[in-house]
């Protein structure tokens, strides 16, 4: 299973799971992983199982790796693997960027415990269980999962992009940077992380049959605060280089469509 289509049919599983009966069938697949893939040099996707996808950059020569999200394995079957694939090990991850803070997203933090976890502090409740999540299914995938609190040690908010230099400087004395845009509605800290001409945009938004769609409704419990930071992420991000879009239950748009896809997205979503 793969993708968005790998994920739905999970929702299946988890009703039956809460109702009784398949509870450990579905903890037993979120460790399961296909084998990594390279999306651009150094900068690396892992699926599991339940069409959860998890990314890993090497930002500089050496331990300079960033995730881009967790997974929901709190053993990080997902981030070895893509680990492995870079020739690196867990206390090589400096940094770790959070779409948001539903438990198929940290699930993989503890895993990482000597990186700068960042997050957007209005979720920071939500990842260490204060309140429940907002949408129904993450709540019963959560409880199905039986999904842990995580700690969040490098919170941020902000309403414009900020930005969060990371690996050492080059020889010009410039570092990468990953920049992050504020787009609440799934959850109220969701974050769009732009590194290398990738947006990683976690749940906000979907890549299904060829199209960036909106989530499902079952997963969007404020769908018009959504579509508002859909349309406020076009405008953010004029001027910046965006060859592709990756989404957490869809995998990724083709490389050299993603601008083009989010416009079209922006276009059917209306004023």
């Amino acid at each position: 299973m793969r993708g968005l289509k790998g994920f739905l049919i999970i929702v299946v599983v988890v009703l039956v799971a809460v109702a009784g009966g398949g509870t450990l069938l579905l903890r037993s697949q979120r460790g399961k992983i296909d084998r990594p893939s390279e999306l651009k040099p150094n900068l690396l996707v892992v699926t599991n199982a339940v069409g959860v996808d998890v990314f890993a950059a090497r930002v500089a020569p050496g331990p300079n790796i960033v995730l881009f999200d967790t997974g929901l394995d709190p053993e990080g079957h997902p981030i070895d693997a893509l680990l492995a694939a870079l020739a690196a090990k867990r206390d090589d991850v400096s940094d770790v960027f959070l779409t948001h803070a539903h438990f198929d997203h940290t699930g993989g933090v503890g895993v990482v415990p000597k990186a700068r976890v960042h997050l957007g502090a209005a979720d920071v409740p939500l990842a260490t269980g204060q309140v429940a999540p907002d949408a129904l299914m993450p709540r019963l995938l959560g409880l199905a999962l039986s999904a842990q609190p995580v700690s969040i040690n490098a919170p941020f908010s902000g309403n414009a992009p900020t930005e969060f230099p990371v690996g050492p400087a080059d020889a010009a004395g410039k570092k990468k940077v990953v920049k992050a845009f504020p787009v609440p509605g799934h959850t109220p800290g969701s974050y769009a992380f732009l590194y290398d001409g990738v947006l990683f945009a976690g749940d906000i938004m979907v890549f299904k049959q060829g199209r960036l769609e909106p989530p499902p409704g079952m997963f969007d419990p404020h769908p018009e605060q959504n579509k508002a930071s859909l349309r406020a992420l076009k405008a953010a991000l004029a001027g910046e280089t965006l060859d592709m879009v990756c989404t957490t239950h869809g995998h990724c748009t083709p490389s050299g469509l993603g601008r083009n896809l989010l416009d079209d997205l922006i276009t059917r979503l209306g004023s």
